[in-house]
């Protein structure tokens, strides 16, 4: 992408700033907030898909099916992206997926509380989104930003990174990939506060228990209330 770097970073920022501003203000409701979460998941995959398409790198990516190395870490996300996978799920779960997926988030969620990112890296306790006798992510085609971000140029560098978590070993990854979901994750959060919701990052699993359990949740946060104190970042 010829218009790659900080200043394509700053402009694609202001863009979903404007826009999420926008579609929030216009409809600020559970499914007004999917919709958002939709639109930033597909603004992110267009873009990875032009930058690949356009610059076609030598060398390819090493991620791949059944790969799970980033599949065990903290993943944050924001209210929206939290809203498209609450209701990819309605949608596509079965009842015994559901109550599966509920067994692993209550697991998960006991199993980290007061543990830091690193901590949690270094656990190998798998995302309860990922189904444990498939190893697939069990919602895919909705999975946070957070995950859309994580790519890799040696699946060697992933494992060795992977045994010996806070050694300070960094995986080889493209910047403007990253870059991209950066500025889109960032546009989402700004487009929020532009229009007075009070926002933050959260961690997926805890945010995600919240809302299956209480499907009222995302109503009550568009009202104002402190409704995912419990699912904050965790500290580092």
């Amino acid at each position: 992408m010829s218009d790659e770097g900080p200043e394509f970073e700053d402009r694609l920022k202001l863009a979903q700033k404007d826009d999420v501003a926008k579609a929030y203000a216009a409809r600020p409701s559970p499914d007004g907030l999917s919709d958002i979460g939709l639109d930033a998941l597909q603004t992110a995959d267009a873009l990875l898909q032009r930058f690949y398409d356009e610059e076609r790198p030598e060398q390819g990516l090493a991620c791949a099916q059944g790969c799970t190395f980033c599949c065990h870490q903290y993943v944050g996300l924001s209210v929206p992206e939290l809203a498209i996978l609450a209701k990819y799920i309605e949608a596509n779960f079965s009842d015994q997926d559901r109550r599966s997926l509920a067994w692993r988030l209550d697991r998960v969620c006991q199993a980290t509380r007061g543990m830091g990112r690193l901590a949690r890296s270094s656990s190998n306790i798998d995302c309860p989104l990922l189904e444990p006798e498939t190893r697939r992510c069990a919602a895919y085609a909705a999975r946070p930003l957070t995950c859309r971000g994580m790519h890799s140029l040696s699946r060697e560098a992933c494992a060795a990174a992977d045994a010996a978590p806070g050694s300070g070993l960094t995986l080889p990854q493209f910047e403007s990939h990253k870059g991209i979901i950066r500025s889109i994750a960032i546009g989402v959060q700004l487009g929020l506060a532009e229009e007075g919701a009070e926002v933050a990052e959260l961690d997926m699993a805890g945010a995600l228990k919240l809302v299956l359990d209480a499907p009222d949740t995302l109503q009550r946060w568009i009202a104002g209330e402190a409704v995912f104190e419990a699912a904050g970042v965790p500290p580092a």
